[in-house]
């Protein structure tokens, strides 16, 4: 999963023809406002700052109010104060109305302090986000074509989690999907937001190296057309491709999500900015077969006819696939994400499915906790303890099987977590001998 953090940012073409936004249901805001929160305002909408005495209306950055750059034309501005005045701010609506999100508003005439208003996508009733084809990324009018490059991939999907649907725009929408090897998932926000990997829902911190970051916190300020009004899109955008990422459950966080004291704001206060999500990332294929002679980068004396067959814990509630055939001369590894012990067990009284018995003198991994990594990696860890090698021969060979039914049984099952917001659960594993003879054209390794 390559997660794009220090790739050059290519802003790509605005679909939009112009940041002006018909006027819809109007909203009046006493200006300067008695109170610095609790004002909203939706898609469609205007809001109008009405006001007696010489004031005007001015977006700044943050509740410091740190100004905006005007010379990017996207700041929204009364323009010099006035007597007595109003300005409606025309929010219009996807995609060419002001992106959803914390506006901070202060009076150009120098009075009072920062008013917040928030501007909240309504979650349900409209498609907008949801995951589509990559080759949808082609049209300008995705993202401003600037993922392009996508669009060819086969069986791609591109997923959108943002802040723009839960009014604080503290919370990632949607918190836990599915995805699979090769789709991308593309974080966008507005505010002062990161994207970091943890190592459970309990964690804000970067788990690595090696884990996704976007880097230090970015701040987003919004703006017209769905753009950051203080700059590149880049400022509240990370995109991540998943290709060679370890099947598992993936743990996102902004950092500081959890107001810890070391976690200061500008102002100095504890900041809490966003909240834990995650999404189930699965191989492409389960299980993962191997090309013949893949066995070879493992053991010379399977020859090129023995096939590496990989598993991992990445269904619904990290199960394994279950009750699928192997062949005679091949290799399987069972693998997993999160703290797992394996175990070959005996079969369940009466049945010919995996109790949690150990079969005596069955294999078995010892537990190892693997946070899943690029290129099939642990990370911070040893990929190699995070699986189960069992050699098919060697295992019929030495009697450890399970036979029932006229058939030949492989049974495991994996000690998992079993907490909300981990990475394992207790799985059962349940492997049958598909061809019950060697392969017979079965060149010696090189």
């Amino acid at each position: 999963m390559n997660d794009d953090a220090g790739v050059p940012f290519d802003e790509g073409t605005n679909p939009c023809s112009s940041q002006d936004n018909p006027a819809g249901e109007v909203k009046e805001l006493a200006w300067p406002a008695a109170s610095n929160t609790g004002h909203t305002i939706e898609p469609g909408q205007t809001l109008r700052f009405k006001w007696s005495g010489t004031h005007s209306v001015v977006q700044v950055a943050d509740w410091d109010g740190t100004p905006i750059d005007a010379s990017l034309g996207r700041r929204i501005d009364s323009g010099a104060p006035t007597n007595d005045g109003t300005f409606d701010w025309n929010v219009g609506g996807f995609a060419c109305g002001y992106r959803p999100g914390l506006y901070y508003f202060k009076d150009g005439a120098g009075g009072g302090g920062v008013t917040a208003v928030s501007l909240t996508e309504p979650e349900f009733g409209q498609n907008h986000f949801d995951p589509k084809p990559c080759s949808t990324l082609s049209d300008v009018a995705a993202y401003g074509g600037r993922y392009a490059s996508y669009a060819g991939r086969e069986d791609c999907t591109i997923h959108e989690v943002n802040n723009f649907q839960t009014e604080p725009h503290h919370d990632w929408v949607d918190p836990t999907f599915a995805a699979q090897q090769g789709d991308l998932v593309l974080f966008r926000w507005t505010g002062y937001h990161s994207v970091v990997q943890v190592h459970d829902v309990t964690q804000d911190t970067l788990f690595g190296p090696g884990g996704v970051t976007s880097g230090a916190k970015r701040n987003c300020t919004g703006g017209p057309n769905y753009l950051c009004s203080n700059g590149s899109s880049s400022l509240g955008e990370h995109m991540i491709d998943t290709t060679d990422w370890r099947p598992g459950m993936i743990h996102i966080s902004d950092e500081c999500a959890y107001n810890h004291a070391d976690c200061p704001s500008k102002t100095g206060n504890p900041s809490p900015t966003g909240v834990n999500m995650q999404y189930l990332l699965r191989a492409r294929s389960s299980p993962i077969v191997g090309a013949k002679g893949s066995c070879c980068a493992i053991d010379k004396s399977k020859g090129q006819a023995c096939r590496v067959v990989d598993f991992y814990n990445d269904r619904d509630g990290f199960q394994y696939e279950y009750n699928v055939g192997v062949n005679r001369g091949d290799i399987v590894r069972l693998r997993w994400s999160g703290k797992v012990r394996m175990v070959q067990v005996q079969a369940a009284p009466g049945s010919d499915d995996p109790s949690t018995t150990p079969l005596a003198g069955g294999l078995s991994a010892p537990e190892y906790d693997c946070v899943p990594g690029p290129k099939g990696s642990c990370i911070g860890g040893d990929a190699s303890r995070a699986e189960l090698i069992l050699d098919v021969d060697a295992a019929i060979e030495s009697g450890k099987v399970h036979s029932g039914g006229g058939e030949t049984f492989f049974l495991f099952h994996a000690f998992g977590e079993n907490m909300d917001g981990y990475s394992s659960a207790d799985a059962d594993v349940s492997l049958y001998l598909a061809q019950e003879t060697p392969y017979s054209d079965n060149d010696a390794c090189p």
